[in-house]
């Protein structure tokens, strides 16, 4: 079964002060998520290439104060109870994942996996991202069974201010909580019912189709492990999915399968680099039960601010409307994404 991707083409009509007041259209595209059927939209908007943001003089003036760093992580972190973990913390590799002091609900905590208190997007390796990702499904299998009611679960990352970190170093965010949020109810129901429609899995068939199309799709990692395309329907200026085929819940994803991921998010981090991109949203996402309906994937929007006044990329749209908008056309972003994926996945 193909999956419709529908989008609507408007045009607006207005005399350009730029061109002698000369008759003018601009088109924007509503576009509408094929699974949810929310729409995100793109905007013709012409802009310059985006300012580079440095963020070296803020990262040495935080380094001395940085709880997360080595000399400070052990001393001035949170322990976990003895029911999640009787050693307090999870330790693998360089990652720490300790208790986050203002959670965001039952279950909540911080994972470092790098001592660097600043890795820049071009320094960050396979082998540490997935350290970290093994460590945060250590956490996670330890709540659930501790907690079996928290089942719904998520690992996310805020890189770099502008994107919600509040601190430099490196960390992830894990949470479970027996309550979905509104992306994990809406996109778990929407592939319920699709799987009671049409009794396929929507994941296995948009990977399919886009890898049909190669108008999004982008390339795969560990051997077909892990498959990316630019979304259709964009949460931010470029949304890129990796799905991992065969696995619903997050405690079942395989160390192979995390190796895969992390293979593919350095392509993904060398051209948000090459995009003068230097921070970036992430969440992995999986089902609550074993289910054929959904599959683990991952996204991963970069962030930005635009012009002279340092304005945020998020506006009414999105944070009123619950509506992206994306200055970048997704099908130009996959054919950038694809080059890159092709020298460097």
């Amino acid at each position: 079964m193909s999956i419709p991707f529908r989008m609507e083409v408007e045009d607006m009509q207005f005399y350009d002060p730029t061109h002698d007041w000369a008759p003018f259209s601009r088109k924007a595209e509503v576009r509408y998520d094929p699974l949810t059927g929310q729409s995100a939209r793109i905007l013709y908007y012409p802009i310059d290439d985006l300012p580079r943001a440095n963020h070296a003089q803020m990262a040495a003036q935080t380094a001395e104060f940085c709880p997360f760093c080595p000399d400070k992580v052990e001393r001035v972190t949170p322990r976990f109870p003895e029911a999640i973990t009787p050693e307090g913390r999870f330790h693998r590799g360089a990652s720490i994942i300790f208790p986050n002091m203002f959670p965001y609900d039952r279950h909540s905590a911080v994972g470092i996996f790098s001592g660097q208190h600043y890795v820049q997007l071009e320094e960050f390796t396979a082998p540490m991202l997935t350290d970290g990702f093994l460590n945060a499904q250590a956490y996670l299998r330890a709540v659930l069974a501790h907690d079996p009611e928290s089942v719904w679960q998520s690992i996310n990352w805020n890189y770099m201010p502008v994107a919600g970190g509040s601190i430099i170093h490196p960390h992830l965010q894990i949470v479970a909580s027996p309550e979905a949020t509104n992306y994990q109810r809406t996109s778990y129901s929407a592939a319920q019912l699709y799987r009671e429609s049409t009794d396929e899995n929507f994941y296995d068939v948009l990977v399919a189709e886009e890898e049909r199309r190669q108008e999004r799709s982008v390339g795969t990692t560990g051997h077909g492990k892990v498959h990316w395309t630019v979304a259709f329907a964009p949460q931010g200026q470029i949304d890129i999915i990796g799905v991992l085929p065969g696995k619903s819940r997050l405690v079942d994803v395989e160390a192979g399968e995390w190796a895969a991921l992390a293979d593919g998010l350095l392509p993904v981090f060398a051209y948000f680099d090459s995009q003068n991109f230097t921070a970036f949203n992430l969440a992995a996402f999986g089902a609550p039960d074993v289910s054929n309906a959904y599959s683990v994937h991952v996204r991963v929007v970069p962030r930005t601010t635009l012009g002279l006044l340092g304005t945020s990329d998020n506006n009414y749209f999105k944070v009123l409307h619950n509506e992206a908008l994306s200055l970048k056309n997704p099908e130009e972003a996959a054919s950038e994404l694809r080059a890159v994926f092709q020298t460097k996945a």
